[in-house]
């Protein structure tokens, strides 16, 4: 090669580099007149203490302990995302202006970003949770703020002491040392990570992605207009239901430099909202089944359980080991026999979110066996996975389930209580997440003072003048004393799979409410009087994202791809015609694959065997069915 043509290379990649390492403004995205464009600031990577700083002693113990963080080069947005940008990437009609998008659940987010990349060829997508904190310090320019750009928060930050609780433009208050606007206050911004609390050894990490589980609880960043200066500091952070959304949280755009995905992101168009889904009608929920080289794994405490199609299962944890032969009553219990002449059953309360993830409580509740989310892993992955024992003359599943059965779900005997709800007009059952150092100011509080009528809130007081918000109301009944069904007085449905801890002091809940999809709560009975920073509701209306999500168990798919006369489909249209969709007029059909993946096509045809979920919508009316596809 000539010495004359290797020089243009090199000047060439020279200024490639040069261009690649700047700010910009996304051409792709027009807004009009004083609207913001789509800036992007671009952050030179390195290495960083993520979590609490040494200088600021009102860390919370979510931002404990502190730990090395060492990122690549990556851009990000200049401001949060605005109505006006939103409105120009999807075309909705909203208003288009420059305060920050807000009201968004999770999903809708990763969908923006994914019609965004359609609509630039560039892969935006959500920054991490700590990218989100290297950027709000200021990166390798940080002169160790303890809000992003300044030590005064007025600086630099919209809150609920200067905002008159409204949100505002954009940009309004100074930039940080990178000339990033909002960092601190305005809007929160929900990052990509699942929630979870930083790893007791503080080891160190590079381009971390905590919890990289799509469909769990969600980190937001920043503080916004309506919370105290302290959850607008660098390293605050808190966490939100994934379908969780309000006035008062946002988002920002982040690029890595090379223009990939990080290793363990998924491509946002691949990302879908799961849909509910149900088990089948038997005493084997087949869902449940790890494969030879497969376990459920909690990502925390320990907890480690297997299920083999044998009808064996083991779990292991904190609190002991169990093992035995297994079967599932109502697709939401699970039991298992232990072996030995004194054969113990235990119940498992479980809630299946996607084929690779389920929410499951112990039926005593924390310190006397598993909660919380298990993952579908590879042995290889974990240490210490239990062995399902080798019984040689399985018992019978008749006898094995004995006196108990499965209950017809679909219409529940509604006259059940079970009694150890009831905490009595004078206590209540107090999820408080200020002192368990959740994450947020959010406290949750349920009341059963009578037989006929129970409430579950929300309430948040952090300044004095906070509120309470009805989750659920009305009269309540339970299911084999694992299942709590609320009937709401404007005829909504709200359901909770539940348990009780042996000494009556604390309540437990795996939620079907849609906003909260599989979430695990746990409640202590505490004295009404001692509810800390207590606000009575001022409406009888309950929250408009809270209607339950689920479905009774169904009979098992017929061998062929039309729809199972028990899916709920019977009078819906369209129909499945063989493996085409016949599709009325105004109807909208999506076919996902098991875990969530929309298939972009309207005929089963041509898809790989297995089963599918296809969602029918026609106006508000949504129906789903499972169908196989052999």
């Amino acid at each position: 090669m000539s010495i004359k043509k290797t020089a243009l290379i090199a000047i060439a990649a020279l200024f490639s580099s040069a261009v690649a390492q700047a700010d910009y403004t996304e051409a792709g995205v027009s807004v009009s007149g004083s609207n913001k464009a789509l800036d992007m600031v671009y952050v030179k990577g390195g290495k960083y203490k993520r979590g609490c700083s040494a200088t600021d002693n009102t860390c919370e113990d979510t931002e404990k302990p502190a730990h090395d963080v060492t990122l690549s080069d990556f851009y990000i947005g200049k401001y949060e995302v605005t109505n006006a940008q939103w409105k120009a990437v999807t075309g909705d009609n909203t208003a288009a202006d420059n305060k920050p998008k807000t009201g968004m659940i999770w999903y809708d987010v990763v969908a923006f970003t994914c019609k965004l990349r359609e609509k630039t060829g560039k892969k935006y997508r959500l920054a991490t949770d700590a990218e989100f904190e290297y950027a709000a310090r200021g990166g390798a320019q940080s002169k160790g703020y303890l809000y992003s750009g300044s030590n005064t928060v007025n600086d630099v930050a919209w809150t609920s002491a200067n905002s008159g609780n409204g949100i505002k433009d954009v940009g309004g208050k100074n930039a940080n040392e990178l000339g990033i606007y909002d960092m601190s206050g305005n809007a929160y911004e929900l990052t990509y990570d699942s929630w979870g609390l930083y790893s007791s050894d503080g080891a160190a990490l590079t381009n971390p992605i905590d919890r990289p589980d799509l469909y769990s609880t969600k980190v937001r960043r920043g503080g916004s207009y309506s919370q105290p200066a302290s959850k607008s500091r660098v390293s605050a952070r808190e966490r939100r239901s994934i379908k969780g959304k309000d006035a008062s949280i946002g988002f920002r755009l982040a690029l890595s430099v090379n223009d990939s995905d990080p290793a363990a992101q998924v491509n946002p168009c691949d990302i879908h909202e799961p849909l509910p889904w149900a088990g089948e009608i038997g005493f084997r929920d087949s869902r449940l089944i790890t494969a030879a080289d497969e376990v459920w794994a909690d990502d925390s405490v320990g907890y480690m359980l297997v299920i083999k199609d044998n009808g064996t299962a083991a779990i292991s944890g904190p609190s002991g080991s169990i093992s035995g032969e297994w079967y599932t009553l109502n697709s939401f219990s699970l039991k298992i026999v232990s072996t030995g002449s004194q054969k113990t059953t235990t119940s498992y309360p479980y809630y299946m979110i996607t084929p690779n993830l389920i929410t499951l409580i112990g039926d005593k509740g924390i310190g006397e066996g598993p909660f919380g989310r298990f993952m579908r892993k590879k042995i290889s992955e974990v240490s210490g996975a239990p062995t399902a024992p080798n019984i040689t003359n399985p018992t019978p599943i008749e006898e094995l389930v004995g006196a108990n059965g499965n209950i017809d779900m679909a219409n529940p005997l509604a006259d059940g209580r079970d009694s150890r709800l009831i905490e009595g007009p004078d206590f209540a059952w107090v999820q408080d997440n200020v002192a368990l150092n959740f994450g947020g100011t959010h406290r949750y509080r349920k009341d059963f003072d009578s037989e006929s009528s129970m409430r579950f809130l929300v309430w948040d007081n952090p300044t004095g003048n906070g509120s309470s918000t009805l989750l659920a109301t009305g009269p309540w009944f339970t299911v084999a004393n694992t299942f709590l069904r609320v009937k709401d007085p404007n005829r909504a449905t709200y359901d909770y799979l539940y348990a009780v801890s042996a000494d009556g002091k604390n309540l437990y809940h795996i939620s079907y409410q849609s906003y909260e999809l599989g979430d695990f709560r746990m409640f202590a009975k505490i004295k009404a009087s001692e509810v800390p920073q207590w606000k009575e509701p001022t409406s009888n209306t309950t929250y408009n994202q809270g209607a339950s999500t689920y479905i009774p168990p169904v009979a098992a798919p017929s061998s062929s791809s039309k729809a199972s006369s028990s899916s709920s489909m019977e009078s819906a249209s369209p129909v499945l015609s063989g493996v085409n969709l016949r599709i009325a007029s105004g109807t909208v059909v999506e076919i996902y694959s098991i875990n969530g993946n929309l298939m972009h096509t309207h005929s089963l045809a041509n898809l790989p065997k297995g089963v599918y979920l296809v969602k029918v919508r026609f106006g508000s009316d949504i129906k789903i069915l499972r169908v196989p596809v052999i």
